[in-house]
């Protein structure tokens, strides 16, 4: 079985990007990485290295935003990718579904598409929704966002089937976590894109909650790891509230630190708002980090808002908390702080359910299911695939 990846980019750190290639090299190792190609639209993260668990079919675009000339390029490169007869093109995001649909007009060829979260609350054009309705399979990462795709007409609900976010093996083995019995102040973290359009992430929040954390536990840092142009407004917070010196702002760092970073933290913290708390849905669709901190063996902050609470177990792998109230914020992270028995028993049951449930063998369970209408059975697949999910 032939398969063809249509992607935004696939070489940043990005939730989207992560997503994909996690899932190219699920079904690189389930097919063969000789059937598993991924046309990208940006090469955006591209050093030069290729990956081995599948073929990069090609790169268009090296510019922030898609331009006219480069999208008649993509799909210039994707019809003639369809000659080469792959048995399923795979959308990794609404916008490149046209694209998928067209495919499937000239060659036959059926397609899925991937939904992650915005791309669906901020509006979908008559062309995309065209295209989703003709999808043979929509495939969000989260019963949330499964919702949001199920609100627009014409979707049928039996062609919707929730695939969630799986981390990268590689990555998962960096963040193991390590016995460290060194003495160190309490550190509290956020990972997210600091982008116009993201301040829903709640990092404001964190922040308006530690003038409260700081008077139990004055030692308190608070680090934030992403880049984006609503870092000032943010570090303007922090200075209004007199607590710049508690917060650090990092930037992009690369995924070694990054996995420091999970390891070395106390809680992990991202209350993210959802519009739906005014009758409208929006905000996180999933928040894989969540879930990365989880497999650090960190006990997680999240909201009961949005696909964030899909990501988090309360009361098991962390706390849900109200992501518009600060108060709610501080109290759950000095409740972490000051219990670190229970932090470090919620830190072990949420890295045991990240294994169960956001591994690439899971994610690789979950294909052989959506698989087995194209001929493809587990009896039929390589022996390694068979021995990597045993527990």
């Amino acid at each position: 079985m032939k398969v063809l990846i249509l992607a935004t980019d696939i070489f940043t750190r990005g939730g989207i990007a992560r997503y994909t290639s996690t899932l190219a090299s699920s079904l690189g190792g389930m097919l063969g990485p000789e059937n598993v190609d991924v046309l990208c639209f940006f090469d955006w993260g591209h050093t030069g290295n290729l990956p081995s668990e599948f073929r990069v079919a090609g790169m268009v675009s090296s510019r922030g935003r898609a331009s006219l000339l480069s999208r008649l390029q993509f799909l210039f490169k994707a019809a003639r990718a369809g000659t080469k007869k792959y048995d399923l093109v795979i959308a990794n995001h609404v916008a490149l579904a046209p694209v998928a649909a067209l495919m499937k007009l000239a060659f036959g060829t059926p397609y899925w598409v991937s939904c992650h979260s915005v791309e669906i609350w901020w509006g979908t054009s008559r062309l995309r929704l065209a295209a989703l309705r003709n999808a043979n399979l929509v495939l969000p990462v989260s019963r949330y966002t499964a919702d949001a795709v199920q609100k627009l007409n014409g979707i049928q609900a039996s062609r919707v089937k929730v695939v969630y976010n799986a981390i990268p093996d590689s990555f998962a083995q960096l963040l193991a976590p390590v016995q460290d019995s060194t003495q160190k102040d309490p550190l509290l973290l956020s990972v997210c894109t600091l982008v116009r359009g993201n301040e829903f992430k709640g990092v404001d929040t964190v922040i308006r909650a530690l003038p409260k954390i700081l008077k139990t536990a004055p030692a308190s840092q608070y680090v934030v790891v992403g880049e984006g142009e609503i870092k000032a407004s943010l570090e303007s917070i922090a200075a209004e509230l007199g607590v710049s010196q508690n917060v650090r702002f990092l930037g992009e760092v690369s995924d070694l630190e990054l996995a420091k970073l999970y390891r070395r933290c106390d809680v992990f913290a991202l209350p993210s708002r959802g519009q739906e708390l005014q009758g409208e849905i929006g905000g996180e669709g999933f928040g894989r980090v969540y879930v990365e901190a989880a497999l650090a063996g960190k006990p997680v902050i999240g909201s009961r808002s949005g696909g964030a609470s899909e990501a988090v177990l309360h009361g098991k792998t962390g706390l849900l908390v109200n992501p518009a109230s600060s108060d709610g914020v501080a109290e759950a992270v000095l409740a972490l702080l000051h219990d670190p028995k229970l932090a470090a028993a919620m830190g072990a049951a949420g890295r045991k359910w990240a294994l169960d449930m956001f591994s690439q063998q899971a994610l690789s369970k979950s294909l052989q299911k959506l698989l087995r209408p194209y001929g493809i059975e587990s009896t039929s697949l390589p022996e390694f695939v068979h021995a990597r999910e045993q527990p």
